[in-house]
């Protein structure tokens, strides 16, 4: 009989991804915690707890004293690490930033109503990216919702940029 596990995110879901959804999930721990991590269940879970789903906003013992820089944080763990993948990517495909792309990723959060994440170029008139939700609504059953999510926002960023550039005149 298999028990259920005390935590939410754990090294048998991390040892189930790809390479590039474990560099995803990894990425996200890192910004989240500002260092690396142990890979074990104890390890993921409380790194990315922030990430987990739950009944309010964020779970509440993630929301210190501000709360609107609690449902920013969240947010932000997964586009500004998506935008970085796709920084990553795309100047390995010979764009270069400032020339082609210079992402500005901005939160405008909320606890109350929708948070709006936008991906603007500082240089050029051009949104890479809008999306919205309430923050309640954006959290995680496992790693691997977690690294579809950060790693397809990642693919939407790189086709809007290669959308804006023919292959010859990068």
């Amino acid at each position: 009989m298999k028990t259920e596990s005390e935590y939410q995110f754990t090294a048998e879901q991390f040892n189930a991804l790809t390479e590039e959804e474990r560099h995803a999930v990894l990425a996200v721990a890192e910004y989240l915690t500002c260092s690396t991590i142990n890979v074990s269940d104890e390890g993921l879970s409380d790194a990315l707890n922030l990430m987990r789903e739950s009944e309010g906003c964020v779970p509440s013992e993630e929301t210190g004293d501000d709360l609107l820089a609690s449902v920013r944080r969240k947010f932000a763990a997964v586009y500004q690490v998506a935008t970085e993948l796709a920084e990553a990517e795309l100047k390995s495909r010979g764009f270069e930033k400032r020339k082609h792309f210079n992402f500005c990723l901005v939160i405008e959060p909320s606890y109350e109503d929708t948070t709006h994440v936008v991906v603007v170029d500082y240089g050029k008139p051009i949104c890479y990216l809008h999306d919205w939700s309430e923050a309640w609504h954006v959290g995680f059953e496992n790693l691997t919702a977690l690294a579809g999510t950060v790693l397809s926002t990642k693919v939407e960023l790189i086709n809007k940029v290669s959308d804006q550039f023919r292959v010859g005149q990068i």
